[in-house]
């Protein structure tokens, strides 16, 4: 059996390709192509029912797209604000905040390595005695 390179894709099932198609044609080509022509049926009749121009239909198109860019603007420009008014008074308090728990840090770090070596302490006094005992014990044989 031959095998194909690592890199390839293997052939399509052909029975799967025509059914993804017709499903896109249903699900997605036709329903774009149906909306599409009753928004151009709508335009048309618009147009025929009353006095509608062209520069007068730009306009509102022009309101319909520049208004809703001056909100998301707005927002955006107050969102920003917010946040420079809230990062200058955490600049103000967090320095002081920091440096108590900077304080308490250090002094957990000291009570802790106290602690350790305290709880170490017992078990070098014992080898320092071992030691003493063994350099004594050679020493006396020699």
């Amino acid at each position: 059996m031959k095998r194909s390179p690592p890199h390839s894709l293997p052939s399509s099932n052909p029975v799967t390709t025509q059914k993804h198609r017709r499903e896109s044609l249903y699900q997605i080509i036709l329903p774009f192509f149906a909306a599409l022509l009753v928004l151009i049926g709508l335009a048309f009749f618009l147009g025929k029912a009353t006095s509608f121009n062209t520069a007068h239909g730009a306009e509102i198109a022009l309101i319909g797209l520049i208004l809703p860019m001056m909100l998301f603007g707005l927002f955006f420009f107050i969102l920003t604000i917010g946040l420079i008014v809230l990062m200058t008074k955490l600049l103000r308090t967090i320095p002081i905040y920091t440096h108590l728990v900077q304080n308490f840090m250090t002094l957990l770090s000291f009570r802790i390595r106290r602690i350790a070596d305290g709880s170490v302490e017992p078990i070098l006094r014992i080898q320092e005695w071992a030691a003493m005992w063994q350099h004594l014990r050679h020493r006396s044989f020699r």
